[in-house]
């Protein structure tokens, strides 16, 4: 499946992510394709439909470009993942939690914040944040570029020729054991 995250309409994202995991298929690959940004409450829709699919469906993730914040969401939906070698991921700063003014009509909204305290986007930016926090340690590497290398080593892509060196190592341990 293609996903080209230049498409702004979030009903034509919806719909090719939708259509992909109603196809019966047990394994999807997700060919991320475009400018790797897109807005905050596009990302987080698609994020939640990747994240509740079935349970039976096994999605890999290649990144033919770089990612961006909510971007990076979709590709971190997948069980599996890659990057084009030479494409990077970003996250911007991490905005701060703005101080609610509390008074006695908001004192029951305990997680509500009035609106003209926060932007809509940074509302959502915020929220995207704690989900990148579940694969990456978001306050050390905002403001930072990641490269295919970095992944590797935050575990978030595979490394096969580290993995198939590991296994030959290992197989020649179990044959040593044997003689």
């Amino acid at each position: 499946m293609f996903l080209n995250l230049a498409e702004r309409d979030p009903v034509v994202l919806l719909s090719s992510v939708y259509d992909a995991l109603r196809d019966g298929a047990d394994k999807i690959s997700l060919e991320l394709l475009g400018p790797g940004m897109m807005l905050h409450d596009t990302a987080l829709m698609l994020f939640e439909v990747l994240r509740n699919r079935q349970p039976h469906i096994h999605i890999h993730a290649h990144s033919h470009t770089c990612l961006s914040d909510g971007a990076l969401l979709i590709w971190l939906a997948a069980d599996t993942r890659t990057i084009r070698a030479d494409a990077w991921i970003q996250l911007c700063h991490v905005p701060q939690t703005p101080k609610p003014r509390r008074n006695r009509l908001h004192a029951n909204y305990t997680s509500s914040l009035p609106v003209e305290d926060e932007r809509p986007s940074d509302t959502d930016l915020r929220t995207i944040m704690r989900h990148l926090d579940e694969w990456l340690p978001v306050c050390e590497i905002a403001g930072m570029r990641l490269f295919e290398k970095d992944l590797k080593d935050l575990g978030l892509i595979e490394d096969v020729a580290s993995d198939e060196n590991l296994a030959a190592l290992f197989a020649g341990s179990a044959q040593a054991l044997k003689n």
